[in-house]
C-alpha cells in the first residue's frame, strides 16, 4: 500500500511538473498579454497543478 501511494504521489508530482512547465514556456512567449489573458492562462495550464494540490 506504501509503494502504491508513492507511485501514485509521483505521478502527480510530474503531471504538476510539466503542467508548470508548459505554462512557463507559454509566458515567457506572452509577455505582454494584458492580466485578463494571463489569468486565462493560468486556468488553461495549471488545472492539472490545482488538482495535485
Amino acid at each position: 500500500m506504501k509503494k502504491a501511494m508513492m507511485n501514485w504521489a509521483e505521478k502527480m508530482m510530474l503531471a504538476a511538473h510539466k503542467a508548470a512547465n508548459r505554462y512557463q514556456a507559454v509566458m515567457q512567449q506572452e509577455k505582454d498579454l494584458p492580466l485578463a489573458k494571463k489569468n486565462m492562462l493560468y486556468g488553461r495550464y495549471l488545472k492539472d497543478m490545482d488538482e495535485v494540490l
